[in-house]
């Protein structure tokens, strides 16, 4: 992974932690958006990670679906970190997406998915 794919992971998922304790850049956000404003910052954080371990390796996948990216990085470059970015993305998800019969996603699962992230690079 090039040095700038690692900062610009490394600042999405600082920005990620920064939305998960409520001071983001626009201020103090409110408790109930919290979690899913980190899911949506680390999402990205992993996409851009995986993309870049991809490229490293010689796959320019970006028309791809992220399922198919997923499984790549899995088969071809490293199956732990594929594993551990099925997760993570499958559970930002889900985080991501408000729906009228779901919880929220909890302080402690976004946290444990941007490490997942972090398992990635």
């Amino acid at each position: 992974m090039t040095a700038d794919a690692r900062t610009e992971v490394g600042r999405l998922l600082d920005a990620a932690r920064a939305a998960l304790a409520g001071t983001g850049t626009t201020g103090t956000l409110p408790q109930r958006r919290r979690a899913r404003a980190a899911a949506v910052v680390a999402r990205a954080a992993l996409e851009l990670a995986v993309d870049a371990r991809l490229v490293e390796h010689g796959l320019d996948l970006h028309h791809a679906t992220m399922r198919s990216r997923l499984i790549c990085l899995s088969a071809v470059v490293d199956a732990t970190a594929g594993d551990a970015a099925a997760v993570a993305w499958a559970g930002l998800s889900s985080g991501c997406h408000q729906h009228a019969y779901e919880l929220s996603p909890t302080w402690a699962e976004i946290s444990h998915l941007i490490g997942l992230v972090e398992a990635v690079l």
